[in-house]
């Protein structure tokens, strides 16, 4: 049973600047998404994202001077009383980074909850709350490393966060309660079904397009079936890198491939190198229809591991990448005849943040639980 036990203190500042803050009085539902480029948390009307990275401090340099936010200044204090940036701080200002996931699966448990905790003291209003989450794994990532994470991740922790660019810091205890952990696409899957109405379970295979892998989920009477998924190296890095190279053949200029992907999350089609307008639509089209053609291949050869009678009602396409791959992918699901109609390939009105969601719909079950 849920504990609803209330404590209020007046929030006031200890002898060390340190902020305490007054005690909230009930258990939050969390949806949590681990991916392998960003970290995604969702929580009522409450929704984040951080680059998927930790890093080491980078002494003599201070935060985010023209943004003092908490999301972007994140440092926590680890086991050994060490600092670690967290997320857009480690990105930008860390010399040593290190990748919470790649290749489809989570590359520390240790890494991984100390930015989990650092993440979950964001929605914090008080120095002690209580927290039943549901966490979104990358696909590839086993059985036994799910269960130490979820191990890892209940029961009472002292969680010690600073903002780099302001100096405050917050001392905070965070309990977890309970513990849901599943593949990453399985949240969109569940919000899928819940969002639109659907009752009962439906065979379907769900594609989460990342910035570095592709995901693909496939499921039956409900279930998830491991050995008709997998992961793809093909993602929205793959199609910013071949854009790279195309404007620097074309125009001998280097861009980065993480700057094409600001504009391509605009719909840019037109971009300046060198002072010069340059037009990568043709270039655009060729390599997202190959990378949308990989993804369907490799669909295809999965939902071979399904039972004969397996029959798929719904493709649903989501993650960073489904704005730019979704409409070439409703019609290549189509046109492979994995569906009957293009209709039966959707994606959610918030594609990107939809595995949380589902995984917070999840929590807030066990929650009435």
């Amino acid at each position: 049973m849920i504990r609803q036990t209330v404590y209020i203190t007046k929030t006031n500042v200890n002898n060390r600047g340190e902020t305490k803050m007054p005690i909230a009085p009930m258990t939050n539902a969390v949806g949590i998404d681990l991916g392998t480029s960003t970290i995604k948390l969702t929580c009522g009307d409450q929704k984040y994202r951080i680059p998927s990275v930790i890093g080491n401090p980078n002494p003599g340099w201070t935060g985010m001077t023209s943004d003092k936010s908490w999301l972007n200044n994140l440092i926590i204090e680890d086991s050994k009383g060490q600092e670690v940036y967290i997320g857009e701080l480690a990105r930008l200002q860390s010399e040593i980074r290190k990748p919470l996931a790649s290749e489809g699966k989570m590359k520390s448990i240790e890494n991984s909850l100390l930015a989990l905790k650092a993440i979950l003291s964001l929605i914090m209003k008080s120095n002690y709350e209580q927290f039943v989450v549901g966490t979104g794994v990358p696909i590839a990532t086993g059985t036994e490393e799910s269960k130490l994470l979820s191990r890892g991740l209940k029961g009472t922790h002292e969680v010690k966060v600073r903002n780099d660019s302001t100096g405050e810091s917050k001392q905070m205890k965070i309990l977890v309660e309970q513990v849901f952990i599943a593949p990453e696409p399985y949240g969109t899957y569940w919000y899928t079904l819940k969002t639109s109405g659907v009752q009962t379970a439906v065979d379907s295979i769900i594609v989460d397009i990342g910035h570095g892998t592709t995901d693909i989920l496939c499921m039956y009477k409900g279930n998830m079936m491991r050995a008709a998924s997998g992961s793809l190296e093909e993602a929205v890095d793959s199609l910013t890198s071949v854009l790279s190279r195309a404007i620097q053949e074309k125009s001998g200029k280097i861009v980065r491939p993480f700057d094409l992907m600001m504009a391509i999350e605009q719909g840019k089609t037109n971009i300046l190198v060198g002072g010069k307008a340059l037009d990568i639509s043709a270039a655009m089209n060729q390599a997202v229809t190959s990378i949308a053609d990989v993804v369907v291949d490799e669909s295809n050869r999965l939902l071979n591991n399904l039972p004969p009678d397996a029959w798929i009602e719904k493709v649903i396409i989501c993650g960073g990448g489904s704005y730019v791959f979704g409409q070439y992918l409703k019609d290549a699901f189509f046109e492979a005849n994995i569906v009957k109609k293009k209709d039966e390939v959707i994606m959610p009105e918030d594609a990107v943040m939809s595995n949380a969601l589902g995984f917070e719909q999840i929590a807030q079950t066990k929650l009435r639980k």
